[in-house]
């Protein structure tokens, strides 16, 4: 669920503002940093679901999600300063 959701977070994003997908025909640096915020918005998901779940104390649900999440934004941090 936690790799899941950032994934239809990012289509919802794309397909509310399909501007958005214009935007890759310009230069490198101004592309990574829009796709940065649109990866970073989809993990808003996963961070609503692990509070709700903490709420219904689901601790491992609530884990995993979360460890989820650090996986996506080490990927956001080598994606916009290292490549």
């Amino acid at each position: 669920m936690g790799i899941i959701m950032p994934i239809l977070g990012i289509f919802l994003v794309l397909d509310a503002r399909p501007e958005l997908v214009g935007l890759q025909r310009f230069e490198g640096e101004v592309v990574k940093h829009v796709n940065t915020q649109i990866i970073t918005l989809g993990i808003i998901i996963n961070a609503a679901l692990f509070f709700v779940f903490l709420q219904f104390n689901k601790e491992d649900i609530s884990r995993g999600i979360l460890f989820a999440s650090v996986v996506y934004l080490v990927g956001i941090f080598v994606y916009r300063f290292l490549l």
